[in-house]
């Protein structure tokens, strides 16, 4: 596996737990160095060993990528996973985009300082439509412009991107639910090391994210 520029031998152990019963109900190792695009495939088996028709879906931030959050809701599982907070603006110290309000009805976003940002312009983002909205003469005159942006500021949004403003919904109204995942499945994890008394390193494995479901 590759790693942090480094290339060493390791897996990434995927891990599905029932929240109800607490009980591990499937497992998996693989190669893959990151968690995203594990999610559906690591709740999908475990769907099928509950014998239930849908379940929610919880993981870490490393699980988080559109397409198979999406992916979940179509397969009828509900994803939870938090947004992790990365790109220039965020590493600028600049507004972030959750703080860019998105006006379904007029297809615009309102920006921190109450200006619409409407004009258009697509691009692809892997398979997806990404559409980018500004308002460049308002920047220009903006009062806050230095806490957002050198020249002006364009915020993105992708053309599925209504599956993450339902699962944000969904986050917001069920915070707890994060915490509850991190007591289900984090446990697994840190007892087997403890058990190889390696607790915090652990040679030859990466324990990354887990995903956690559970009966709704």
């Amino acid at each position: 596996m590759a790693a942090h520029a480094k290339v060493a031998v390791g897996y990434n152990i995927q891990v599905a737990v029932d929240a109800k019963h607490k009980m591990i109900v499937d497992q998996e190792v693989t190669n893959q160095v990151v968690d995203m695009g594990l999610l559906t495939q690591t709740a999908e088996p475990a769907r099928t060993i509950l014998a239930v028709e849908t379940i929610d879906v919880v993981a870490d931030r490393g699980y988080f990528k559109i397409e198979d959050i999406e992916a979940c809701e179509k397969a009828g599982m509900t994803p939870y996973v938090p947004k992790p907070q990365r790109g220039s603006s965020v590493s600028n110290g600049f507004f972030r985009k959750d703080e860019f309000r998105y006006d379904a009805d007029r297809d615009a976003f309102i920006c921190p300082a109450g200006q619409v940002l409407s004009t258009r312009y697509e691009s692809k983002l892997r398979e997806l439509t990404k559409i980018d909205y500004s308002n460049r003469a308002a920047c220009l005159v903006c009062a806050i412009k230095s806490r957002c942006t050198k020249d002006y500021r364009k915020v993105s949004r992708l053309e599925n991107e209504a599956v993450l403003d339902r699962m944000a919904a969904r986050l917001k109204a069920q915070p707890e639910i994060l915490d509850r995942r991190r007591e289900m499945v984090e446990h697994p994890f840190g007892s087997i090391k403890q058990w190889m008394n390696r607790r915090r390193s652990f040679p030859f494995y990466t324990s990354g994210a887990v995903a956690s479901v559970g009966r709704p």
